[in-house]
């Protein structure tokens, strides 16, 4: 079934021109991520908008530029370069290609390549984040959902998008803490307890101070801190009666 998501007035005319531009040359541009969770759940205050193509993502953000005007830097190491529009609509724009991610080992920096839109919707956190639309004339805002992130966010659940996602990269617990305060999510059960699993196995510890901090100032950010630093006290303490029981 074609699901399309109503994107908001007030980029929709700025997405369906980079959606031509990626077209003229010669492949198909997404808007992926947050913006496109938001947007589902009828959010429509997103200045930050990420777009991915199978293109050249840093290609299609000159374009852009030529086009919209505003300042881009570009990461040329990265593949990714950033637009901020200066006239109305105010907005950020991240452009990126598409890529797919390897982890060496826990917690290490993954090895990134580039890939396919499905790769690169794979390498996500949550099914809730792993969405995207198309921005292609043809089919403007049709969604791309092969986790089914739609209705889990219909059934308020946050969910991982397979086993080892938080041995690869246990800052995505404390990621999920934040989607689960702010959006009021419930953990999926399997996802809960493959929480629980990482924590038990003392996951965060393999992250460097400054990953931490980054995403202890991240809840800071939130719109309720104190509940997101309590949600982690009940999961860390949960995991230390977990062993003074000896389960």
């Amino acid at each position: 079934m074609v699901i399309t998501v109503e994107i908001p007035d007030n980029v929709a005319e700025t997405l369906e021109r980079i959606g031509i531009l990626a077209k003229e040359q010669g492949y198909q541009a997404f808007a992926v991520g947050g913006c496109v969770r938001d947007w589902c759940l009828g959010i429509s205050e997103n200045p930050d908008i990420d777009i991915t193509s199978e293109g050249e993502g840093i290609a299609l953000a000159r374009a852009a530029q030529k086009f919209f005007g505003g300042s881009l830097v570009e990461h040329t190491q990265f593949g990714t370069a950033t637009l901020c529009m200066e006239k109305a609509p105010a907005l950020q724009l991240d452009f990126a290609s598409c890529r797919k991610e390897v982890y060496a080992k826990p917690a290490a920096y993954p090895k990134v390549s580039r890939g396919t839109l499905d790769e690169d919707l794979a390498r996500r956190d949550f099914t809730i984040n792993a969405m995207a639309l198309c921005l292609d004339p043809d089919n403007f805002g049709v969604l791309v959902d092969p986790y089914e992130g739609l209705e889990d966010l219909k059934q308020a659940y946050l969910r991982v998008l397979h086993d080892q996602s938080f041995v690869d990269d246990p800052s995505r617990i404390l990621r999920g803490i934040r989607f689960a305060v702010r959006f009021d999510l419930a953990w999926e059960p399997k996802t809960l307890k493959l929480i629980n699993k990482a924590i038990e196995s003392e996951s965060l510890g393999l992250l460097n101070a400054g990953r931490l901090q980054k995403e202890f100032d991240l809840m800071d950010q939130e719109p309720d801190p104190s509940e997101c630093f309590r949600v982690l006290d009940d999961l860390l303490s949960q995991g230390e009666n977990r062993q003074v029981r000896g389960e």
